[in-house]
């Protein structure tokens, strides 16, 4: 099952050729099968290194990176140094990946439903999709191929799934979006937004619970990820590479920025933001209209922005009413 078209005979000469790297010392003809995150990446892949915040232990033979974070590596004799690593990495993603045409889409396997299903007839569902028993879809909804559908799965009208597995007894609420490329870009030298290539994708997990009009971004590099038991409001907005632990509930119109890791119980008031890349552990509650901009420990309960504790923003408050 694949959510996109991976191009082949991709070399080290053309990686060099595409980016601005330092003058390599290695073999240019090495062939490279894909490119991916280190932790996913075997001998003849091709992986990068962006922040030292994360591991670089990897399998891949040639790590993409700039020359500080060189230093954190192993294979430093086979790395590709890298004058504006985050452009190249989007480069380089759109180099190895493309999204598959009609064409291709017509010669994938046929979708397979199961037992019991109610599918509209003004629905679309493409090919190579796998859906479990007692499932339904609605006016106006569509599922892109190579998706994956667990048992008692309900999906709403104008709802659209592409790049998405979604688990058992799973409720998709009308006008939702899952899937579509994250809002991902890198900068070039003259401040032009690049666009990366999105090959993560969307899991939702077990008896999660998605209301009207929300958004949910498939991963860039990681796969966004929605717990079991979760229950998500209306209009909410969740980015690229986000993880949401089990049991939480989310209220309406909070948005998480990109690769943002929520814990497990975790409860979130309305109109809150959760800033990128920030750690909410598990129990966490959290006030609405606040703006989360750092980690969040275990069992805490915030409010305001930026979401401190809430005995002190209180007491804060208090002082400012005086």
């Amino acid at each position: 099952m694949s959510f996109y078209h991976t191009n082949l005979n991709i070399c080290i000469a053309d990686i060099a050729g595409l980016c601005n790297l330092d003058v390599l010392n290695i073999d240019d003809s090495f062939k490279l099968v894909s490119f991916v995150r280190p932790n996913l990446a075997s001998f003849n892949d091709l992986t990068f290194f962006s922040s030292n915040k994360y591991s670089s232990t990897t399998e891949a033979k040639h790590i993409i990176t700039s020359s500080k974070l060189s230093n954190y590596t192993d294979n430093k004799e086979l790395n590709l140094i890298s004058r504006n690593l985050e452009i190249d990495i989007a480069k380089i993603s759109n180099l190895f990946y493309r999204l598959k045409t009609k064409s291709e889409i017509s010669k994938l396997n046929k979708t397979k439903v199961g037992n019991n299903s109610n599918i509209s007839k003004n629905s679309i569902i493409d090919n190579d999709v796998s859906i479990g028993d007692n499932f339904s879809i609605d006016h106006f909804s569509s599922i892109d191929h190579s998706c994956s559908v667990g048992n008692n799965v309900k999906i709403g009208k104008n709802v659209s799934i592409s790049n998405t597995i979604i688990g058992d007894n799973v409720s998709i609420g009308d006008g939702t979006k899952i899937g579509q490329a994250g809002f991902g870009f890198s900068y070039d030298t003259k401040n032009i937004p690049f666009k990366i290539f999105h090959i993560g994708r969307v899991i939702v997990q077990n008896d999660v619970k998605i209301s009207t009009c929300c958004t949910i971004d498939r991963g860039s590099f990681n796969d966004t990820i929605i717990g079991e038991k979760t229950y998500i409001d209306n209009l909410v907005h969740i980015a690229h590479n986000v993880v949401i632990g089990n049991n939480c509930v989310i209220a309406g119109q909070c948005g998480f920025a990109g690769s943002a890791n929520i814990g497990n119980f975790v409860q979130i008031g309305g109109q809150t933001g959760i800033g990128g890349h920030i750690v909410i552990s598990d129990y966490v509650k959290i006030a609405a209209k606040s703006g989360v901009i750092r980690d969040i420990g275990k069992g805490e309960t915030v409010m305001g922005y930026p979401a401190v504790s809430i005995n002190k923003y209180l007491k804060n408050y208090k002082k400012l009413m005086i």
